[in-house]
């Protein structure tokens, strides 16, 4: 049977002889430059640096390792730039199921943030189920009494009537059994306005008041407490109780308690949006702008070690970093939604 041929008056552009007689040898994909085989590694790589990062525990040499793998490979600072860009979009004012549990995973155990930022990539799909469960929305809040996001605040009416509200990702449970009303503070910071007898744990301390408008929660790796209309007794474990009268405002740790010269209004300062630092140190700022923003804020080297005093607007992360660059011998870098103070 003889081959057939396209006759010129009909044939197609597709059949034109300018195609080359032979396929050039297969090789790897490539999409924008890189191989299909690179960006999926670097996709990878992204993901676990972002939980890496996510940890509290972060210091100055993963830090370090961070910036040299970001600055080494052009296609490692994009699928660093193109995860940031998902996980804005998944955290932002949509309201989607995805974005809200995203924001929630990114703050909690190893696992469940790598779980997360694959979804962000498209590569698996959030979810709470199975064997373990229980356990892990213990560890992510969902357990906890009440509970905020990241950025929002929170509001409650006890049982006996007392108004309770409490700042930007905080957990709180309500104790169960006799005697007086008992709330443990996971995370976060709370103003109740106590009509009975009432104990706020915080920090491994136990605050016992009666009648009187309580202020707690955690300045970075200190508690705080600050008092109004009333009494309370700081009672930290090995320490000697310490009594507060209307006005004081403590600091403490496990060590003992320490004066504060913050009033109660400047304790309570985030129920107005505001965060009052009086020789705070850094970390412990960028620790109470995490309760904020989904971003990552670190202090690398010799900022570590800088304290500052002012008052910032929680929710304006940028002006915080123009007044912390102005104020200190600091630089910030930033790499999408992380920051780094240095």
């Amino acid at each position: 049977m003889p081959r057939s041929r396209c006759a010129s008056a009909f044939r197609p552009a597709w059949c034109a002889s300018t195609w080359p007689r032979r396929w050039p040898p297969a090789g790897p994909r490539r999409e924008r430059g890189m191989s299909v085989d690179q960006r999926s590694g670097a996709e990878r790589a992204a993901i676990e640096w972002e939980v890496r990062l996510r940890e509290p525990a972060t210091d100055e040499r993963a830090l370090r390792a961070f910036r040299k793998w970001h600055d080494g490979a052009p296609e490692h600072a994009a699928a660093w730039a193109s995860l940031q860009r998902r996980l804005g979009l998944m955290g932002g004012r949509s309201g989607s199921g995805g974005g809200i549990a995203v924001a929630r995973a990114l703050r909690h155990p190893v696992e469940e943030r790598r779980r997360a930022l694959r979804a962000a990539f498209g590569t698996a799909v959030l979810a709470i189920s199975g064997t373990g469960g229980w356990k892990l929305a213990h560890e992510l809040g969902y357990d906890a009494t009440w509970r905020s996001g990241v950025g929002e605040h929170g509001a409650a009416t006890l049982a006996d009537g007392s108004a309770l509200r409490f700042d930007a990702a905080s957990r709180i449970d309500l104790g169960t059994g006799r005697g007086p009303m008992r709330l443990h503070l996971r995370q976060g910071q709370l103003l109740v306005r106590a009509r009975r007898a009432l104990t706020v744990t915080v920090a491994g301390a136990d605050i016992d008041c009666d009648g009187a408008e309580l202020c707690a929660g955690r300045l970075g790796r200190r508690g705080i407490v600050a008092v109004r209309g009333g009494s309370a007794v700081l009672r930290v474990p090995g320490v000697r109780a310490v009594e507060l009268a209307s006005g004081d405002t403590l600091t403490f740790d496990g060590a003992g308690a320490l004066s504060s010269p913050l009033s109660f209004n400047a304790a309570a300062g985030w129920t107005r949006g505001m965060l009052v630092a009086d020789r705070l140190p850094l970390p412990d700022l960028a620790e109470a702008f995490g309760r904020y923003h989904r971003g990552i804020l670190r202090v690398s080297g010799a900022a570590a070690g800088h304290v500052i005093s002012g008052v910032f607007r929680l929710a304006d992360l940028d002006g915080a970093l123009r007044q912390i660059a102005g104020a200190l011998p600091v630089r910030v870098n930033r790499y999408g939604l992380l920051a780094i103070i240095e």
